[in-house]
């Protein structure tokens, strides 16, 4: 009972805790930045000191945010709230953590959010205010349990959260609300939890968004702070917030009648406007049978013959894939990339090569922007600048120049390159909160043409000429036009604009400076490139995406002579005043830096700011020999540079022999990740033999992970890790295993080892991963050794090699291989023997730095039921596997679920030297064994894991009944 008890508290705690901080997100420790605090009257602002400036603006924004909210959700903080930013990546977000001091990590000095957001809001305005409240609305449902609350209620469902937070701290737009909720709407589609849908995730944060606009316009915000307040009793002592219990409470009907009224409210409200509005199929063409399901960007050669497209081949299988399509009745397409590529991309005049940007390790191993060429002759890809942030290239003004917008500390400026002499050129010199996106290059104007979003929050499309630097901007009116693309004459330019509150399609004329619409969709049309003769008619195209199910984009080649009778469509006033709904006290969308608010400044302290996440303990009961209390500790820093894991028990009866407990520290203040370990428990649980085996570790260790970036890319990562470990083991009950004459005993003994570890593996992502991965491989590599060094008892060498692949075959079936190679030197203890194991030990996908060993990892020939251990071992397998079913469909109790199911014909062969078995074999020792097995994905508690029946038997007994094999299995389906 003991060991589980730790094993599920380090199961489930450790990821949570270890998941915290800017490397949560980037998966790297950043020990170069020096970070300090400004101190303001509620706020604790942390920056790295090579960005000072930023804290007298995020200052006069948080408190400006705290006074608004605090008025409007009657909420006042005992701690100051402290705020992280950081610009070690570019990465556009940010998040909140609901410990009992909440705190907030940010990423900032950014360009392209922009690109994401609409409205004059610049991002330090808009993501602080967010964030902090996302901590006020903690706060207002905080229970004195703390998160054990979030155990057994739902205070903070997701949608509602994100929608608090909208409605507090920003309008109602396009890019957070309409364009995600009126396709939902129009389709019938609400579930943004369904996983099949690119737009999901922003469904939740629209339909949150629209929803409390819509309750406290009914309702009134006081109804919103009385629901806010609202709090069940557990065991009529301890308090806590149910969203659900509190609705019931505040609304008659709770949730599910408010839910109704909203939803009927919202489609009168939105099938009103669409019956003003064209539909898809007025666009008159015919869906393009271009690879993915999902598109991000597309482009046209200057020849028309080619188009690159940039998507996802579907919500299951969310690669980022670059394909080279050809524009002709084929479609025929290559494969050219995947991974980071972002939505960017641009031909060279002469369609030989394609231009984009990626999201990639840089200095530092921060996730920056570069710039990549894709030559289609070579088929390479070549990085052209480094660490440059830079986004958004284009070829031109000459021949071997390219043209980008690097980010300058959140400042866009437009540069060139000179691709033979690799000369950089400014073009652009601001200075202040300005950002460009979107460049193009107008031979014809000799000028490009960028989107500007300036410091006032003015968003133009400007042209800048080349010679004269001279800026011209598109006059079209106080709108958002953005994504230009050139006319074949470079006359013309389209785009999109979010007038509409949905993208829809505009053209432009350079020449005479007027503007025509091209589209009025109602849910939406976009524009990514313009052809001067589709399939040979003679005619331009301009293709256009759009889609009238959220499950699907579409792509349309659409006449550039489309020509439509713009109608002014009327909102129906009494169900759309709720977009404009804004509580009581509103931020101002422009908030100017205040360093008179700041009231101190110093260096900032890591360990100061380690934060307790949960503490709770409770009697246990083993049998009347063994009972008494466990406990458990947990604490954190919110730059993740120190994590504190505590937990054990104690034992009434026998506190010296039955009582145990681990300590787990986690420092990232250098670039490797350092865990800290020590412990009484009871240890690495293995089949020997027939018995299973429990070991009680006392000792300690520590291990450094080291990312590896040389080796690491898309879709792929790897590591170096070292451990040091000083340890006594003793075997618990060691008499049952006298009874294995063949086999020695297990052993105590005091050791100190060395171990080495590399890996590197590359999988992709897909949602059967977890039972039938369409694709990987790696290799691991392990070597452990001690000498008669501190005490050790023991002198020996171990060496591990683990490799696996997983090949295509027939439609979705697979090839899985796995080889694996051990040798042993030295007198190791008996127990940690090389060879194959009697009985499966359990496999399941834990987190590495969870400082246990549940299970043994020998392997098992299947088809074989006895031990075997020697001094050089070597197994191979082979499966042929078929997906079966996609899932059961069966739930129970909402705590076990099973899901999709697999079928496997196998092989396993293995070869031990120096061998011992249990049926007396010695010497060498061979297995070859066969058979069939079907797997199943199972949830239970939350925990993610495949287990498995089958039926096997030795190859040379096939097709007789001799040594027949059905057995049950829980088992990774690659091995690391």
């Amino acid at each position: 009972m003991q060991k589980s008890l730790l094993s599920l508290l380090l199961i489930l705690v450790s990821p949570a805790l270890i998941a915290q901080g800017f490397n949560s997100t980037n998966g790297r420790n950043h020990p170069e930045l020096n970070w300090h605090v400004a101190e303001t009257e509620h706020f604790l602002i942390m920056y790295p000191e090579r960005i000072s400036g930023i804290e007298s603006k995020a200052a006069a924004i948080a408190e400006a945010t705290y006074e608004s909210l605090s008025q409007n959700l009657n909420v006042e903080f005992d701690y100051k709230i402290r705020i992280y930013l950081s610009d070690e990546d570019e990465v556009n977000n940010g998040f909140a953590v609901p410990f009992n001091k909440a705190f907030t990590d940010i990423w900032v000095n950014l360009n392209d959010y922009s690109e994401i957001w609409t409205g004059s809001e610049k991002w330090l305005r808009k993501v602080v205010a967010h964030e902090l409240a996302h901590i006020f609305h903690f706060e207002a449902v905080r229970s004195p349990m703390g998160l054990f609350q979030y155990t057994f209620a739902n205070p903070l469902p997701s949608f509602w959260t994100e929608g608090l937070a909208q409605y507090q701290t920003e309008y109602w737009d396009s890019q957070r609300g309409d364009r995600w909720l009126r396709k939902a709407v129009f389709d019938d589609d609400m579930n943004y939890y369904s996983g099949q849908a690119l737009e999901d995730g922003r469904l939740r944060y629209a339909l949150g968004n629209s929803q409390l606009r819509y309750f406290t316009e009914k309702y009134g915000d006081s109804t919103l702070v009385n629901l806010l307040q609202q709090r069940e009793k557990l065991w009529g002592l301890f308090t806590y917030h149910d969203f659900d219990a509190a609705f019931s409470e505040v609304i008659k009907g709770g949730y599910s009648s408010f839910y109704d009224d909203w939803r009927k409210h919202t489609n009168v409200y939105y099938n009103t406007v669409a019956s003003q509005m064209e539909r898809v199929d007025s666009l008159k063409g015919d869906p393009l049978n271009f690879p993915g399901s999902f598109y991000f960007d597309a482009a046209i050669s200057p020849n028309d013959s080619l188009v690159a497209v940039l998507g996802f081949p579907s919500m299951k299988r969310p690669v980022r894939r670059l394909y080279i399509v050809q524009n002709d009745s084929t479609q025929n397409s290559t494969l050219a990339g995947e991974g980071g590529i972002n939505e960017d991309l641009s031909w060279s005049s002469d369609n030989s090569k394609l231009i984009y940007s990626r999201t990639m390790r840089g200095k530092h191993s921060s996730l920056l922007n570069d710039v990549f060429i894709y030559n289609l002759k070579t088929e390479r890809e070549q990085q052209v600048t480094h660490s440059r942030r830079a986004k958004f290239p284009v070829f031109g003004p000459s021949e071997n120049e390219i043209s980008y917008i690097v980010n300058e500390n959140g400042t866009g400026n437009l540069f060139t390159l000179n691709l033979e002499t690799g000369d950089e050129k400014r073009i652009t010199n601001y200075s202040d909160d300005i950002q460009l996106l979107w460049t193009v290059w107008i031979d014809r104007y000799d000028s490009w043409l960028v989107h500007r979003f300036d410091e006032t929050g003015n968003r133009d499309l400007v042209m800048i000429n080349r010679e004269t630097g001279n800026e011209e901007i598109l006059e079209t009116g106080d709108v958002d036009n953005r994504e230009p693309v050139v006319s074949p004459d470079g006359n013309r330019v389209a785009y999109i604009s979010l007038r509409d509150e949905v993208p829809n399609v505009f053209i432009y004329d350079l020449e005479s400076g007027s503007e025509k619409r091209f589209t009025q969709v109602f849910t939406g049309a976009e524009v990514f490139g313009w052809t001067s003769d589709h399939d040979s008619t003679g005619y331009e195209h301009l293709l256009i995406g759009a889609s009238e199910s959220r499950r699907r984009d579409q792509l349309y080649f659409v006449s550039a002579d489309r020509s439509i009778r713009e109608s002014e469509v009327e909102l129906p006033k009494q169900y759309s005043t709720w977009r404009n709904k804004t509580p009581p006290s509103f931020l101002d969308s422009k908030i100017k830096a205040d360093q008179s608010l700041i009231i101190n400044n110093y260096s900032y302290s890591s360990l100061r700011n380690l934060t307790h996440v949960t503490s709770f303990g409770f009697p246990y009961y083993d049998g009347k020999d063994d009972w008494g209390v466990f406990a458990t500790t947990n604490w954190t820093e919110p730059l993740g540079k120190h994590t504190f894991v505590a937990g054990g028990w104690v034992s009434a009866p026998d506190p010296v022999s039955q009582s145990y407990g681990a300590i787990s520290y986690l420092n990232n203040q250098l670039y490797p990740s350092i865990y800290f370990n020590l412990y009484r428990i009871p240890e690495n649980g293995q089949f020997y033999g027939d018995k299973f085996l429990i070991e009680e570790y006392t000792g300690g260790d520590i291990k450094m992970e080291w990312p590896l970036d040389i080796l690491s890319g898309s879709y792929q990562n790897s590591s170096f890790s070292a451990r040091i470990r000083h340890y006594k083991t003793r075997p618990i009950d060691i008499d049952k295993f006298s009874g294995q004459p063949l086999l020695p005993i297990p052993e105590s003994a005091t050791i100190t080892d060395l171990e080495l570890g590399f890996m590197v593996k590359k999988q992709r992502p897909w949602g059967d991963n977890q039972i039938h991965p369409l694709d990987g491989s790696g290799i691991k590599v392990k070597l452990n050794g001690s000498e008669d060094i501190l005490g050790s008892e023991r002198s020996f060498l171990t060496a591990d090699l683990n490799a696996f692949t997983i090949l295509p075959f027939i439609g979705m079936h697979r090839i899985y291989i796995q080889g694996r190679l051990q040798s042993k030197w030295g007198n190791n203890l008996p127990q940690n023997y090389i060879g194959f194991s009697r009985y499966e030990n359990i496999g399941v996908n834990l987190l590495e730095e969870v400082p246990l060993q549940f299970f043994g990892d020998n392997e098992r020939v299947r088809g074989y039921r006895d031990f075997v251990t020697g001094s050089r071992s070597a197994f191979g397998s082979i499966e042929y596997r078929i997906p079966f079913l996609p899932s059961l469909q069966t739930e129970i109790l909402g705590v076990l679920s099973l899901g999709s199911t697999t079928f496997a014909l196998f092989t396993d062969a293995g070869i031990v030297a120096d061998g011992v078995s249990e049926s007396s074999e010695t010497g060498t020792i061979k297995r070859w064994g066969t058979g069939a097995e079907i797997k199943n994905r199972i949830f239970l508690f939350g925990i993610d894991f495949v287990h498995s029946i089958g039926f096997a038997q030795p190859v040379k007994e096939l097709f007789t009944e001799r040594d027949q094999e059905v057995y049950y299995r829980i088992k990774t389906v690659i091995p690391f």
